[in-house]
């Protein structure tokens, strides 16, 4: 190296702790995330760049070889960090795009006039880009690499947590740490809602994750955070207060077939209350499939009655049957069990219970004469009334009758 070019080099390599402070000064005019970070990061920042400065200048200026892996070791270690970070890759980079015009418009200025100073720079030019480009790529790889895996124990985590609200014997401080960890607050108003894992065709694995579920919702409620985890029973969702079940529904839809079913629990603003919500949620989802209809998102609140008569369980049917038995026997009219249906759904309204039925109301007095006397259905007895109301909730979501169960 003539002599002249290997003292350029040594001056501005000498002069590196002020060209890093234009270089931050830079960057962090123009990149709001490194705006009003800590000292200690600003400061680690700052050593960074003075070893990446003595890089460009040690092998890429005086040698003109190409960096090799040992050279990028540190990079790649670097960019593992930022990843865990969550510095966007974009404004990392930056740094480095900033670093080197800084550097090459120093090196060139100090050059002055000088012909052959500038020719002999201008001969390392192919070098400067290819090294620029090489570290460039290393940075990106190992960022990348680093946020996939993240990523994937995000993920798992995510899984660990909702499977926690589901469970019966988690522990509630275990539960709220693993909340705090995941960056979810569970003082925040939220809802939390459960899918029906989709059905795959015969032979094939289900292609659908909990990442893309929460991406559909969060297109679909583009105003809040939005956290999905992945359990036994189905997909988990954490969205906030007063989502829209249509909203949800109409995701749900979007990415796991017009089949899917899903149940939302009432809203929670404590690590008890995400877990009640969570099993309401469940609840809503299973009753939602023992009804059928057209409702593909139910909310606990709106069938909590089929939970109260805790329907689809042996006891329901039990009670169901010692109640309503005569009135399912085979070979007995099924006005009768019609006609206690809108004499209940009417509250004992002789004339509304026969418009909807489309009989005359004095054919109604004779059915619920009938129903005395042949099968012993007392209606004036208050106490009966609220048996029989019950037993016909268990009997509508028992028969999976649609438009009743729709309607409720």
């Amino acid at each position: 190296m003539p002599r002249d070019l290997h003292e350029l080099i040594e001056g501005a390599y000498r002069s590196r702790r002020s060209q890093t402070r234009t270089i931050v000064d830079g960057c962090l005019s123009r990149l709001p995330h490194y705006q009003g970070l800590p000292a200690s990061l600003l400061t680690e920042i700052r050593e960074s760049i003075l070893t990446h400065l003595a890089i460009f200048y040690r092998i890429t200026l005086e040698t003109g070889r190409p960096l090799e892996p040992a050279d990028l070791e540190y990079s790649r270690r670097l960019a593992r960090k930022r990843a865990t970070q969550g510095i966007p890759l974009g404004e990392f980079l930056t740094f480095f795009l900033v670093g080197l015009s800084v550097a090459w418009e120093h090196i060139v200025e100090s050059a002055g006039d000088d012909p052959d100073l500038r020719a002999e720079l201008l001969d390392r030019v192919g070098a400067v880009l290819s090294n620029q480009t090489h570290l460039m790529t290393a940075l990106t790889e190992a960022y990348v690499e680093e946020r996939a895996r993240l990523s994937r124990f995000r993920e798992q985590d995510l899984d660990d947590f909702v499977q926690l609200l589901l469970a019966e014997e988690a522990v509630e401080s275990v539960v709220e740490a693993r909340a705090r960890a995941l960056g979810i607050d569970p003082r925040e108003p939220r809802m939390l809602v459960v899918f029906g894992l989709p059905r795959p065709p015969a032979g094939q694995g289900s292609s659908v994750g909990a990442q893309d579920v929460r991406r559909w919702l969060a297109a679909s409620i583009p105003t809040a955070e939005v956290w999905v985890g992945r359990a036994r029973e189905g997909f988990v969702a954490l969205v906030p207060e007063g989502v829209s079940t249509k909203s949800i529904a109409g995701a749900a839809e979007s990415l796991l077939g017009e089949g899917v079913r899903g149940g939302v629990g009432t809203p929670a603003r404590d690590v008890e209350g995400l877990r009640r919500s969570a099993r309401e949620a469940l609840r809503a989802l299973r009753i939602g499939e023992l009804l059928g209809g057209t409702k593909r998102v139910r909310r606990f609140r709106d069938v909590a009655l089929f939970d109260l008569v805790d329907i689809g369980s042996e006891r329901s049917e039990e009670f169901m049957r010692r109640v309503l038995g005569p009135l399912l026997e085979p070979g007995v009219s099924p006005d009768y069990l019609a006609t206690l249906h809108q004499l209940s759904a009417s509250n004992y309204r002789i004339k509304v219970a026969a418009a909807a039925l489309g009989v005359h109301p004095h054919t109604l007095s004779y059915r619920m004469k009938q129903l005395r006397r042949r099968f012993g259905f007392d209606l004036e007895d208050p106490e009966l009334r609220l048996r029989v109301q019950l037993a016909l909730l268990i009997e509508r979501g028992r028969t999976g009758d649609a438009a009743a169960a729709d309607s409720g």
